[in-house]
């Protein structure tokens, strides 16, 4: 692999492969093929986010140049809007990553607005990765030791070093004062880290209230309270929450799933993303419902894994079924409306689901079958069903993939990934 590789100035165009060209769905005890091993992309592709060697949209799968599944953990996709980066963790514990580093959200050491990198290069000075996240613009690595590592945007103090920076911060740094733990999510401007313990700490931009640090009203009929603080450059806990084992952060919204199944959410509220039944309005009589504080999810239980996109949030049952609530604008609940959802409600349609992804406004889910289904927004082609038409109810996107296990989207982005 090449340590850094940069878009050529005409750099030759990657092959668009059509849904009907993907290869044999490969069944328990065969020998997957080569393309099966292969990570695949699509959508938007402005930094070439993508990492097929071109900045051009793709509304079906392309491959990732120079990844194989057979030496790849996990992949993660981050940015926001047309924007994006990705990152890939390899069994050896080192990543890789490509698209936008306006801010060092490469972290191979250079920044710039003008030069992105549309196929994988390495994250210098990592190894023993254990897992992967991304935001907005910034990335976080959890150690094998339980510590985590940083680096890109930090002008909301989301890489939790104790400083802000407006500028690039382009090789990782430590998260201070953080050890034991087992699980990352990062938001748009913010992070999360779930401990060994079961509690949660989280840094950066609380504009929202997405930290979920301000104490709860004493009584119910209270006002809701404004964040206590603006920023947190340093780790701090999430209060009355001790039994979680999952975290999702959306945009600027937070949700951490307990040991019973049951969902607390918080920060911003402006489509009922947290489920409680409330959601912020604005305007004459304007209600401020954003909660900087962790609420219950209403009418969900039996919950195995989350996700969050920019204004919305969807669920994975024990029984492998999904539900979805929060902003609907772009049928991206998936329960074949475009009205918001303020409660949870399920998505028809959809069993055997194994695994789960949000973007800014789509949603992916792979099944137990190894294919992939995908919903809601799809502007940028980032649904991946050869369309630009937007999908209120789940459509297939990677038929007879081979053994796809992993899915991922950015938050507040718009494009996919899936291996």
């Amino acid at each position: 692999m090449h340590p850094l590789r940069r878009l050529p100035a005409t750099a030759a165009p990657a092959l668009v492969l059509g849904l009907a060209l993907l290869g044999p769905l490969a069944l328990p005890g065969a020998t997957a093929s080569a393309y099966d091993l292969r990570v695949r992309s699509w959508g938007v592709n402005t930094n070439g986010q993508l990492g097929d060697g071109t900045k051009t949209q793709r509304q079906t799968p392309v491959s990732v140049v120079g990844l194989s599944g057979a030496e790849l953990n996990t992949v993660v996709a981050g940015g926001s809007g047309a924007n994006g980066f990705a990152l890939a963790l390899l069994a050896n514990g080192t990543v890789e990553a490509w698209g936008r580093n306006d801010k060092g959200q490469l972290g191979n050491g250079t920044s710039s607005a003008t030069d992105d990198y549309a196929v994988p290069s390495l994250v210098a000075g990592l190894g023993q990765v254990d897992a992967v996240a991304a935001g907005g613009s910034h990335a976080l690595a959890l150690l094998k030791d339980g510590t985590v590592k940083a680096w890109g945007a930090n002008d909301k103090g989301q890489l939790g070093d104790g400083t802000t920076n407006a500028g690039a911060t382009t090789l990782p740094v430590t998260v201070a004062g953080l050890d034991e733990v087992k699980a990352i999510a990062a938001g748009d401007t913010f992070s999360m880290a779930l401990l060994k313990d079961g509690t949660i700490k989280t840094w950066g931009n609380n504009d929202k209230g997405q930290l979920g640090i301000t104490a709860k009203p004493a009584k119910s009929t209270d006002p809701v309270p404004k964040p206590t603080v603006a920023t947190r450059t340093t780790a701090i806990a999430v209060p009355e929450l001790s039994t979680v084992k999952g975290i999702a952060a959306g945009a600027s919204h937070a949700l951490a799933l307990l040991a019973d199944g049951s969902v607390m959410a918080w920060g911003n509220n402006s489509n009922g993303q947290l489920g409680d039944d409330t959601a912020t309005t604005t305007g004459t009589g304007a209600v401020n419902n954003d909660k900087p504080y962790p609420v219950p999810v209403l009418e969900l239980r039996n919950v195995t894994a989350l996700s969050a996109g920019a204004a919305h949030s969807i669920a994975l049952l024990q029984d492998r079924t999904l539900r979805g609530w929060g902003n609907n604008t772009n049928g991206q609940v998936g329960d074949g409306t475009l009205t918001q959802r303020t409660t949870s409600v399920p998505i028809p349609g959809l069993t055997g689901v194994v695994g789960i992804a949000s973007g800014a406004s789509h949603n992916l889910a792979v099944l137990a079958d190894g294919t992939v289904q995908a919903w809601g927004l799809n502007d940028k082609g980032q649904l991946g069903d050869g369309t630009l038409t937007q999908r209120p109810t789940p459509v297939q996107v990677l038929a007879k993939s081979g053994n796809v296990s992993i899915v991922s989207a950015p938050s507040n982005g718009n494009f996919s990934l899936a291996r």
